[in-house]
């Protein structure tokens, strides 16, 4: 079981196996084998048989090493009922999580929309993939499936007592009462691969007219550009935990939520135009670009879109679904033998 004193066996765990042991032993029974040849001291199956003694007290002492370098946890017939369901519970929301097409991780999270104000598609922000599912838990080997997300140099691991952060070689414990996560929906133009299960709004022109036709002055490079749909996670708890998660698949999102405790409306999403409206106009403003023509304009080229994530790009006062929950809510509780402070 997951406990203080186990974490802190973990925190202070041998990290590396000692090589001077190895070569000593090993060493010294080549030199010792190297004599009774030369000295005839021994007949030869003999001295086959001390280098191949030596050869496995090799073997044993690197296995000793190793196991201190990881801390065994055992949790067969230790599970009440409860810790059981409620791990279970979180097991197939991370797993669903995994599921998805892609899960990206942002570098900061993104601005909360004001309240009863709707506002177009934006870029997608600086992010880099991020990995869901049965990750290696450095130095914990548990006899239960472990499912983690790592996102940038931090990682969160679910145990069935709680959660485990991992950042720089150490572990920190966070209870599931003290996970919050928090859900949102935003749209983004996706100029990079388009993941299989994403909600894809519309399609618009990289530059166009008011009315969403292309402009006929920029021609090259005039290409169309999917509008889509992506759900928002954000995950924050004690010691700086502060994990921020685009999702392609809404629904595994969703699942995840209110696993947590997050409150998310039941209802869809609904479609916006994304070539029209004043943000598109105020971004030729920002860019410096003015239309030819009274009642034309210009969408910002590929290389202003990126940085500009003060207007945030979610949907409208009815779509707008942010759910702030405590992971105490629907029996999502810590269990902990020894729970950490």
């Amino acid at each position: 079981m997951l406990t203080n004193r186990t974490l802190t066996r973990i925190n202070n765990r041998t990290r590396e196996v000692g090589r001077l042991p190895l070569l000593a032993v090993g060493g010294g029974t080549v030199v010792l084998t190297a004599l009774f040849y030369m000295f005839e001291v021994l007949p030869s199956f003999a001295i086959l048989a001390v280098l191949g003694g030596g050869a496995l007290l090799v073997l044993l002492l690197y296995w000793t090493q190793k196991a201190k370098t990881t801390i065994s946890l055992s949790y067969k017939s230790n599970l009440d009922k409860q810790t059981s369901a409620r791990f279970s519970e979180v097991r197939k929301a991370v797993e669903g999580l995994a599921s998805s097409g892609a899960v990206w991780s942002f570098d900061s999270s993104i601005n909360r929309p004001q309240k009863g104000k709707a506002a177009g598609p934006i870029p997608s922000p600086e992010r880099e993939r991020a990995r869901v599912g049965l990750l290696e838990t450095p130095g914990i080997s548990a006899d239960v499936p472990v499912w983690g997300i790592e996102a940038g140099d931090e990682s969160i691991f679910f145990f069935p007592e709680g959660t485990l952060i991992y950042r720089d070689d150490h572990y920190e414990p966070i209870s599931y009462k003290s996970l919050e996560v928090a859900f949102a929906s935003a749209r983004f133009f996706e100029e990079e691969d388009l993941p299989e299960d994403a909600n894809v709004l519309e399609k618009v022109w990289r530059f166009s007219r008011s009315d969403g036709t292309p402009d006929p002055r920029y021609k090259k490079d005039n290409v169309q550009i999917p509008v889509v749909l992506y759900s928002l996670l954000h995950m924050s708890g004690p010691f700086g935990l502060g994990m921020h998660l685009g999702v392609s698949n809404r629904r595994a999102a969703v699942r995840f939520a209110r696993t947590f405790g997050a409150e998310v409306s039941t209802e869809e999403p609904k479609e916006k135009k994304a070539g029209q409206g004043e943000e598109h106009r105020q971004a030729d403003k920002d860019s410096g670009r003015s239309s030819s023509k009274e009642g034309e304009r210009s969408a910002v080229p590929q290389r202003l879109w990126r940085g500009r994530l003060a207007r945030l790009g979610a949907e409208g006062p009815r779509s707008v679904e942010w759910g702030w929950g405590r992971g105490g809510q629907r029996g999502i509780q810590e269990a902990c033998a020894d729970p950490p402070p």
